[in-house]
């Protein structure tokens, strides 16, 4: 299992809806900053929002130990035990995928509907894409915790807001996942091959404020740093530029249609 990497790989974010057009649909990831960050929104501190979310029922709270394969084992419970500051102590990785309840009067997301999904859903539209789906998808990691090597049926727009995290992908994603292993993706058989090296890794460290996008079916693990680190994550399907989706999602969408026993792909993320 490849430990913290050393350095981040330089990288110049795209910064205008032209060069987002040439790379939104390859297998890499890359920053975003300019014109492609037409959003902002400021979330309440850091406890208020974590106790707010482990109190919901549908938060899903694992423990966050690094390993070779996605740990989602539920300690819910326990984490809510605890009182807040012994839980933000903790080893933890907690995700909360339908943040509209959380959109209202008196609630730690009030205003972000208007704020972050609607300009940026109307910088797509007007750049030329569609979509079949865009929402929202909180991740909030303990000290120096993760969510192991996984791969997501959707692309990823992730805004770190809090704290500091490494997100890493691969040089070659698909000598690492080629297409047998993409369109038969189950998370909780997938584990990071033994054979992998820092240096086939490709590594962004995001500070507050930094965007990245991450590529549909791409294989890919995010570290916490030393403080507690929070990301909202928007989650796309469906997406085309003229009308086109990219080459994973259509063999994806081509091998379903083949195998309708197969049933949809999963839309959730787990970064």
């Amino acid at each position: 299992m490849l430990g913290r990497m050393v350095a981040s790989t330089p990288n110049t974010p795209v910064r205008t809806w032209t060069e987002f057009q040439r790379r939104w649909a390859g297998a890499h990831n890359f920053l975003m900053a300019g014109e492609c960050v037409p959003f902002t929104f400021a979330l309440p501190p850091l406890d208020r929002v974590v106790a707010e979310l482990r109190a919901d029922a549908d938060t899903r709270i694992t423990p966050g130990t690094r390993s070779d394969r996605l740990e989602l084992a539920d300690m819910a419970a326990s984490f809510r035990a605890r009182t807040i500051e012994q839980a933000l102590e903790s080893s933890f990785a907690l995700a909360h995928f339908q943040l509209a309840r959380f959109d209202a009067p008196g609630k730690c997301l009030h205003g972000f509907t208007h704020a972050v999904l609607d300009p940026w859903r109307q910088a797509l539209l007007a750049a030329g894409f569609t979509f079949e789906r865009c929402y929202p998808i909180i991740f909030i990691s303990g000290r120096g915790c993760a969510t192991n090597y996984h791969m997501d049926f959707s692309h990823v727009l992730a805004w770190q807001i809090y704290g500091t995290k490494r997100f890493c992908g691969l040089r070659e994603p698909d000598r690492w996942a080629p297409r047998a292993v993409r369109v038969n993706y189950k998370p909780e058989g997938f584990a990071q091959p033994s054979a992998l090296t820092e240096a086939d890794a490709l590594c962004h460290d995001m500070r507050p404020g930094d965007v990245l996008w991450n590529a549909l079916l791409t294989p890919h693990w995010v570290e916490a740093g030393a403080e507690v680190a929070l990301s909202i994550n928007l989650s796309h399907g469906g997406i085309r530029y003229r009308g086109e989706l990219c080459p994973h999602e259509r063999e994806l969408v081509a091998y379903r249609a083949a195998h309708p026993e197969l049933g949809p792909a999963g839309p959730k993320g787990f970064s």
